[in-house]
């Protein structure tokens, strides 16, 4: 029988380097293939990408969403972009399953994830991934790498005591974490599955439903949620552009909070960061006491040692340089965001 093969589709908007890791990492890790979709159609990142049969690019022009989108038109909802794009490689793809991620999202396997996928081929399900996201124990420095942290789990299967557990930050979680709880899920191509962000579904009875799941017991998504402290205040400024009414169709509630409370401090550079360190970087109790009810990893994560193994010429990995590249792609918002920087400078 032969083995296994799985595939990873992204959307990405995002600076070169980060780019570059997400496909390296997943590359040399066991993906057979990546499909990259560049969100935007002049994206530079496209002119810095390796040159590897295993990766497949799109530029989502005009032309693309003529051909992928039911509208033939670009859809303005971002997460509709991305379940388009994930379907579209879904449909090219040679791999037997496909896993869609955001370019913040990199799978970890304690085993590689084809064998528990060749352990499963007969089950008809999908395999959930669940989500570990990154948080910080002190300030972050121009000079770390971008990829440092600690990892926080879900409440997702001990539900109805995030209220005791997290106190007056609760309005600002979903089950525990700030970004999703949901986790990914790799799906099997050619049975009738179709991809969506956090799951798959089928079509049972003319109706569209969720497929069955398997939890992974080797696999987890580790999520960053934005690769420093001026990438996530840089998300949430971006969030904040949009009109209510599509914000609340956009985003969940938590997150909903964040944007609310920046717009609040009248969405400056010190509230931005003042917000940031405040839901990102956790004081020593709260350490204490996520760790005591088991929901900080004890494991230290060293990607920049795995990209280095994978990637034989990898890019600056440090936040300095990664904010670098934000500034040159955000001009405006960076500029606000990092009044007087010399990365904001001409």
């Amino acid at each position: 029988m032969t083995e296994i093969s799985w595939a990873v589709v992204l959307t990405a908007d995002e600076p070169a380097s980060l780019v570059q890791a997400n496909i390296a990492w997943h590359l040399g890790t066991g993906a057979t293939e990546v499909h990259l979709y560049l969100d935007r159609p002049d994206d530079p990142v496209a002119s810095h990408l390796p040159d590897d049969p295993r990766l497949f690019v799109t530029l989502c022009d005009k032309s693309h969403w003529k051909g992928a989108a039911p509208r033939k038109r670009r859809p303005d909802d971002q997460m509709r972009r991305q379940s388009l794009n994930a379907n579209h490689a879904a449909a090219r793809s040679s791999a037997d399953w496909m896993l869609h991620l955001d370019a913040d999202e990199f799978l970890w396997q304690d085993r590689p994830l084809a064998e528990e996928l060749d352990l499963i081929r007969d089950l008809d399900c999908e395999i959930a991934l669940p989500v570990a996201e990154r948080c910080y124990e002190t300030p972050v420095e121009a000079t770390a790498s971008m990829f440092d942290g600690r990892f926080r789990l879900s409440t997702r299967y001990r539900k109805g005591f995030d209220k005791h557990i997290f106190g007056d930050a609760l309005p600002f979680l979903h089950r525990g974490l700030r970004a999703h709880s949901a986790g990914k899920c790799a799906a099997p191509l050619r049975k009738g599955y179709s991809l969506g962000i956090h799951w798959s579904y089928r079509t049972e009875d003319g109706a569209r439903v969720r497929s069955p799941r398997y939890q992974s017991s080797f696999s987890r998504v580790l999520h960053f949620d934005g690769l420093t402290p001026l990438h996530w205040q840089v998300k949430l400024l971006r969030y904040a552009a949009h009109d209510v009414d599509t914000l609340r169709r956009l985003l969940p509630k938590h997150r909903l909070a964040q944007v609310r409370t920046l717009l609040e401090n009248d969405g400056d550079a010190a509230g931005a960061k003042a917000l940031h360190d405040r839901l990102r970087i956790l004081p020593a109790n709260e350490i204490s006491r996520l760790d005591g009810f088991g929901l900080l990893l004890s494991r230290r994560y060293d990607l920049v040692k795995e990209l280095r193994r994978v990637w034989p010429h990898p890019a600056d990995l440090s936040v300095g340089s990664f904010d670098a590249g934000l500034a040159r792609r955000y001009p405006e918002i960076v500029a606000y965001l990092a009044p007087g920087d010399p990365l904001t400078a001409d």
